[in-house]
């Protein structure tokens, strides 16, 4: 009885963070479940459910609710990401997050990674291109270097470029030239998140590129 209430609790938590995700934007795990937790009114501690779960509940979501309006966002902002990357394609630019995953709902950040011998040289070279952009950073869990310190893998601090479009904020972190060989991993998952070269994407977005 308690491993079932257990587990449902986990879904509904999993549904209230991705519910949040969707309509409100939010691209940290962390801090859509802390606020389903809070939205629920739980006070005691709660079996959080994985970034896996959450993104089954995020694409269950979005089949559901999701409408022709969020269906054409979505196109625009993959074509926007795959502008972008195009411009960055020395940097060897991946696509990943909601936008990439067909999950991403009206007020989506997307989701871009870089490879770079440092933060530096991609701040010139958007300065030489006129393209105004914001500081930011971001922890990543990563999926090939366990901490001394701890049983749980190292995250890693990331710088990221908050670039600004009329469709949005693209969040372009940039990873050193080494990270290439590994992907970030979610909470609670073995393999590396999902991503997508430009090849990739060009091939996703032939149909509608040809018409």
């Amino acid at each position: 009885m308690f491993d079932d209430f257990t587990s449902d609790l986990r879904q509904e938590i999993a549904q209230s963070a991705a519910r949040l995700m969707f309509e409100e934007g939010i691209s940290d795990y962390a801090r859509a479940k802390r606020k389903a937790i809070k939205a629920m009114g739980i006070t005691q501690d709660a079996p959080l459910p994985t970034n896996g779960e959450i993104d089954a509940a995020l694409r269950e979501y979005h089949a559901l609710y999701a409408d022709e309006s969020d269906a054409a966002h979505l196109l625009e902002l993959r074509q926007a990401a795959l502008h972008t990357m195009r411009l960055l394609q020395k940097f060897q630019p991946y696509l990943t997050g909601a936008v990439m995953e067909g999950t991403a709902g009206p007020h989506a950040d997307t989701e871009i990674h870089v490879f770079a011998e440092s933060a530096k040289e991609l701040e010139i070279y958007l300065l030489n291109q006129n393209i105004p952009y914001h500081l930011d950073e971001q922890h990543y869990r990563m999926s090939d270097r366990p901490s001394k310190q701890k049983h749980e893998l190292l995250r890693k601090r990331v710088p990221v470029v908050l670039v600004e479009t009329r469709y949005g904020t693209q969040r372009i972190s940039i990873f050193e030239a080494d990270d290439l060989r590994t992907a970030p991993r979610k909470h609670g998952e073995k393999a590396g998140i999902h991503r997508m070269t430009l090849a990739q994407v060009e091939a996703l977005l032939k149909p509608v590129l040809t018409e």
